[in-house]
């Protein structure tokens, strides 16, 4: 069942008086409007159900819990992953900014974060600590021509997992991801795709492909799965074997967005409902790291040689309008103990 829990701390006495004793189990709600918690009040709700492995839900501050898509949302959940409702991700506006209070803490400290000892600090973060509005990012697409590649060793390695959706230079869709390439010392000797073409709404089966590279650049028709001589509107892809990059044939409107880990490149059905396809090989980035491995995200891995998520308690800020929210998320695991079941803390402070 999910718990919802509302502390409006109005005096040091009654925060220390919680501190001891736990939570609050008092609802409270703006007296000005009638709607969502009022100003400073810190609710907590969950376990929410955002186990699916590829599906989004959709969370509103002011209705404390889930809504429809269609309905105005502040955050959408899925496992670990947290995204405003904003830029890439949504159409409502919002922004987002990290406060990264515990990205330097230790395992063992981050072990030791409970929502009872972090409470004290999570209150005090009020009005006066909003930074300048340029700080708030809305969820977005940056460009990452080497996002195919493991690098960080001697010879870089093709990333498989990471594939793309891709609207080709004659308008169709597809998908594509590297899954081999080859060295002779220092030099790329060639590089092996494979692509899922679209036809109407329906994604086709994996055709593979490899290309023998020099140290010129090459422009890959993905229709054919062959380095063509540029001509217009005749190749989507560019591969720059010298600098180990890949780009896309910007003047005729080819452009990428990221896939989604889950349900991967074998399970996704569309790559013609990106929200935006970004004019270079792009990857997904906002105010909340949708990674365990970033310190700036919400959860830390296997901490205690246990393969658990724990609860980083890092602070982020949430706008939407005129209303600036505060939201940590302090659980992962439902009453049953399943993973994808988080737990949000939050508070209007603006």
């Amino acid at each position: 069942m999910m718990r919802i829990q509302s502390l409006a701390f109005r005096a040091p006495i009654l925060l220390l008086a919680l501190a001891a004793c736990g939570e609050s189990e008092t609802t409270v709600t703006d007296p000005i409007t009638g709607q969502g918690p009022a100003l400073n009040a810190v609710v907590v709700a969950g376990p929410v159900n955002a186990s699916s492995t590829d599906t989004l839900v959709y969370f509103s501050f002011d209705s404390r819990g889930l809504v429809p898509r269609t309905a105005s949302w502040d955050v959408a959940l899925r496992r670990y992953e947290v995204r405003v409702n904003g830029g890439v991700s949504g159409a409502g506006g919002g922004t987002g900014h990290s406060l990264g209070n515990n990205r330097t803490a230790t395992a063992a400290q981050v072990l030791a974060l409970t929502n009872q000892n972090t409470l004290a600090a999570f209150d005090s973060i009020r009005d006066a600590q909003i930074p300048a509005d340029s700080f708030f990012k809305a969820d977005r697409l940056i460009p990452n021509a080497n996002a195919f590649l493991n690098v960080g060793r001697a010879t870089p390695t093709a990333n498989s997992a990471a594939f793309w959706k891709v609207r080709r230079a004659n308008g169709a869709f597809a998908l594509i991801r590297v899954t081999a390439i080859t060295f002779a010392g220092r030099a790329l000797t060639s590089i092996s795709f494979e692509s899922r073409a679209q036809a109407g709404t329906t994604l086709g089966a994996t055709r593979a492909f490899t290309i023998a590279t020099g140290s010129a650049p090459l422009s890959i028709d993905l229709a054919t799965g062959a380095a063509v001589t540029p001509n217009g509107c005749n190749w989507d892809i560019l591969v720059s074997p010298s600098v180990y990059e890949l780009g896309v044939n910007t003047a005729c409107n080819v452009g990428t967005y990221p896939g989604e880990a889950t349900p991967g490149f074998a399970g996704t059905t569309a790559a013609g409902d990106a929200p935006e396809y970004a004019q270079y090989l792009s990857v997904l980035t906002g105010p909340i790291p949708n990674s365990i491995e970033d310190v700036s995200g919400p959860f830390r891995y296997d901490l205690n040689n246990d393969q658990r998520l724990s609860p980083s308690f890092n602070t982020y800020l949430i706008r939407r309008g005129t209303k600036t929210y505060k939201l940590q998320v302090i659980g992962y695991y439902g009453t049953s103990g399943s993973g994808g079941f988080p737990t949000l803390r939050y508070a209007r402070i603006r």
